[in-house]
């Protein structure tokens, strides 16, 4: 589910940067954003999501990300 959302938000927000991180091989990673389970999704450097988040929820911090990046197609959650 998150990975089909994710390539939706690709397709809505065209300059969104996906980097999917496999903690066993980059542990620093995990450290980084102090990832203690996975799956885990961290949004602009901020770790955001610890499980899988919700459909909505996800497209909403993915789409405000993008507002406040001044992407095209970015809106808030308001918008």
């Amino acid at each position: 589910m998150v990975a089909r959302l994710i390539e939706e938000a690709k397709a809505e927000l065209p300059d969104l940067q996906l980097e999917e991180v496999d903690v066993t091989e980059r542990p620093e990673v995990a450290v980084r954003y102090r990832v203690m389970a996975t799956p885990a999704i961290a949004i602009n450097g901020r770790l955001e999501f610890v499980g899988v988040p919700g459909e909505e929820a996800l497209r909403e911090r993915l789409q405000a990300a993008g507002s406040r990046e001044g992407w095209p197609g970015g809106r808030s959650s308001a918008g």
